[in-house]
Parts: structure tokens; C-alpha cells; sequence
């Protein structure tokens, strides 16, 4: 596994501080147990992320994830809808886990030295040749995912493993079209909405899709998404928000909306996404302009 950097260590302790901040900003002093494990676990888990060697789905992506899932949860906590320690305790936790199936070497299973990696379904492995990234197990990381909280919780009597895969589960995307994938209120619906705006709300977003681009170029997504170049993936960013995601955020909005750190979040998804439409604007707008001229002229000459 790669070394993880000193910059990786400060954004993990950053990260770790900020949670346990924000967890005694809720609950003050009450259910020490949940806080005093979030560190060791958060630690751990942040620690492995940072060895992840997929371009864009890195240590960076899930700590912003986790932080528009805190705002989320704070939200709710000001709209009066009660949330048990133990509910932001496994909430945080599937942030946390929701895309460590992109590491490789994370199940137990998996061997990496020959580039053989379990798919998390039943008995599935898959192979992969040396130059391959943690991109490669995209079609599999949520089921690895569900798989790694099996493995190593286990052992922890305060952790509910079902909870954690579920919140995990509907972090699949494209969303199944199964009822259990419509919810968007619930933990698990929310925890979608984080991972979501998470991506699309982070203010250097538009400048990481060539990293993003790259996992999808590696699995062949980008063919069937129609994209030939991270060009073409961020002119089709405006589309993929409105068809694509904005259906699975409205609560997830809904909370973030009454918090002043919240309506930050919301003013850089907003601002992320109107940057492309304007672009793409301009754009028509001059082909329209060229075009009309162009058969302006032709009338005249023929």
C-alpha cells in the first residue's frame, strides 16, 4: 500500500477533530462510549482510504463526504427530528466505509500481490492486470464495502453491521429502481445525498473530473455514459443533475438549508453547476450566431 503523507495525516486528524467537535456540540458530554470509539475507528478506516490508489474516490472525496453528512445530520438536529448517539454513530461510520471497496487489499479474501480481488457477492473474485487502480473494483465497491464492515466489526458490541451495509447499499449508483433505492429521508436516503453532494458540491470538483474521468475511462464507463473526454463529462454535468441526482437530494437539501455551514455547501453545489450552464450557453449561443450567419451568407452569394 501506498505511504500515506503528512498532509493526509493532518486532513485525517482535522477531520477526526471536527467530528468529535461536532458530536459534543449535539450531546455534550452524554454517551462518552460512541465518541470515545469514533476515533480509533475513524483513524483506522481514513488511514486505509489514504492508500487508495483510484485517481478521484480518495481519502480527500471521503472526508468531504463525511463533513456534508455531519452538516446533514446537524441540520435535522435543528429541525427538532431527534438522532439517538447511536444513529450519528453508524451514520458517520457508513460515510466513512462507503467507498472503501475501491481499496485493494481491504477484504480478507483478496490477494493483491496476484492482482485477485474478491467481488463481495457470495464466493466472486475478480482479476486484474498489474497496472490496474482501485478504479478497476468499481463495479464491486459497495458490495466489498458491505463485505469489509462484516469483516471488521465483528467484534464491536455497539456496532450494528446490518445498519451500516444498508446506509452503504444505497450508496449505489446508477440507482436500482427497486422501492427499497427511492428512499431519500431515512438514514440510508441521506447517507446517498451526502455521498452525492458531497462530489458535486466540493468547490475544486469541475477541476478533478480528468481524475474522474480516468476511473470511468478504466472500467469502459464512459463509453456507455457517452463520454469520450473529461470535455464531454463536464458539459454533461448540468444533465446528470437534473436527471441523474437531484431527485435523491431534496431532503438532504432540505436540512442543509437551515445552517448557515450548511447553505455554504449548497451555495458551491449551485455555483458548480451554474458554471457549466453558463458555459454551455456561451456556447450554443455562439454556434446559433455562427450559424445564422453562415446562412445569412449563403443566401447572398447563391
Amino acid at each position: 500500500m501506498n505511504t500515506i503523507s503528512k498532509s493526509q495525516t493532518r486532513l485525517i486528524k482535522q477531520c477526526i477533530n471536527y467530528l468529535e467537535t461536532e458530536y459534543e456540540h449535539i450531546y455534550g458530554k452524554q454517551y462518552p462510549e460512541y465518541i470515545e470509539l469514533i476515533h480509533p475507528i475513524a483513524t483506522l478506516i481514513l488511514e486505509l482510504i489514504a492508500c487508495c490508489d483510484a485517481r478521484y474516490h480518495n481519502l480527500e472525496h471521503t472526508v468531504q463526504v463525511v463533513l456534508v453528512g455531519q452538516k446533514i445530520l446537524y441540520g435535522k438536529h435543528l429541525c427538532r427530528e431527534p438522532i439517538s448517539p447511536s444513529e450519528w454513530f453508524h451514520f458517520i461510520i457508513s460515510l466513512l466505509c462507503h467507498d472503501i471497496g475501491y481499496l485493494k487489499g481491504i477484504c480478507g479474501q483478496d490477494q493483491p500481490e496476484q492482482q485477485i480481488f474478491v467481488t463481495g457477492v457470495n464466493d466472486g473474485r475478480v482479476t486484474f492486470p498489474p497496472q490496474a487502480t482501485g478504479a478497476s473494483l468499481t463495479p464491486y465497491h459497495v458490495d466489498r464495502g458491505k463485505l469489509f464492515v462484516k469483516e471488521k466489526f465483528s467484534n464491536y458490541p455497539l456496532i450494528d453491521q446490518e445498519k451500516i451495509q444498508l446506509n452503504i447499499e444505497l450508496t449505489r449508483f446508477p440507482v436500482p429502481q427497486d422501492n427499497l433505492y427511492q428512499d431519500t429521508l431515512n438514514f440510508p436516503g441521506l447517507a446517498r445525498a451526502a455521498d452525492l453532494i458531497g462530489q458535486l458540491a466540493d468547490p475544486a470538483y469541475l477541476s478533478k473530473l480528468p481524475a474522474l474521468f480516468s476511473e470511468f475511462e478504466e472500467v469502459g464507463s464512459n463509453k456507455v455514459l457517452g463520454y469520450t473526454s473529461p470535455k464531454d463529462l463536464r458539459a454533461g454535468y448540468p444533465k446528470f443533475y437534473w436527471q441523474g441526482v437531484s431527485l435523491y437530494l431534496k431532503h438532504g437539501i432540505r436540512y442543509l438549508e437551515v445552517s448557515q455551514s450548511g447553505q455554504a455547501i449548497l451555495e458551491n453545489l449551485y455555483n458548480n453547476r451554474s458554471v457549466v450552464e453558463k458555459e454551455l450557453a456561451r456556447y450554443y449561443n455562439h454556434s446559433n450566431n455562427y450559424f445564422s450567419w453562415l446562412f445569412g451568407w449563403l443566401k447572398k452569394t447563391h
